[in-house]
């Protein structure tokens, strides 16, 4: 009896393992050759050593993740064409990218931006009265 059992939701599990891979086929929505470039950039320059993407990756410069939902174009496409000197440093600076490079990351954050996060990055809470961490 507990075999069967066993065997029964082993091949239910599967099953519906199965169903989900083959629905997400479906739902593939395709990068534009512009994100991929983007992409392609971010790779490059080695950005996920100090920043995130859908929680992954470094924590010093902070979740890229939706930044175009935070920040206009033009203000990315400046601050990619003439970095800001990184804090705490003070002498240490973003690689400067070319237009096309920053046409691209641009792209690719507008990608990024599509996807379904379901609330990421979380928001820190503000704590009010009581003990501070």
């Amino acid at each position: 009896m507990k075999l069967r059992t066993f065997i029964l939701i082993s091949l239910s599990s599967f099953a519906l393992f199965a169903w989900v891979v083959k629905s997400s086929w479906a739902l593939d929505a395709p990068m534009s050759e512009e994100a991929v470039a983007g992409k392609e950039v971010w790779q490059r320059y080695n950005c996920v050593s100090c920043h995130t993407l859908f929680g992954n990756g470094g924590y010093v410069g902070g979740d890229l993740t939706q930044i175009t939902a935070r920040r206009s174009p033009e203000q990315l496409s400046d601050f990619f064409s003439n970095p800001p000197v990184i804090p705490p440093h003070q002498k240490e600076t973003h690689v400067a990218l070319t237009e096309e490079e920053t046409q691209a990351m641009t792209a690719y954050f507008d990608y990024l931006n599509t996807i379904p996060t379901l609330g990421w990055p979380p928001q820190p809470r503000v704590l009010e009265g009581g003990d501070a961490p």
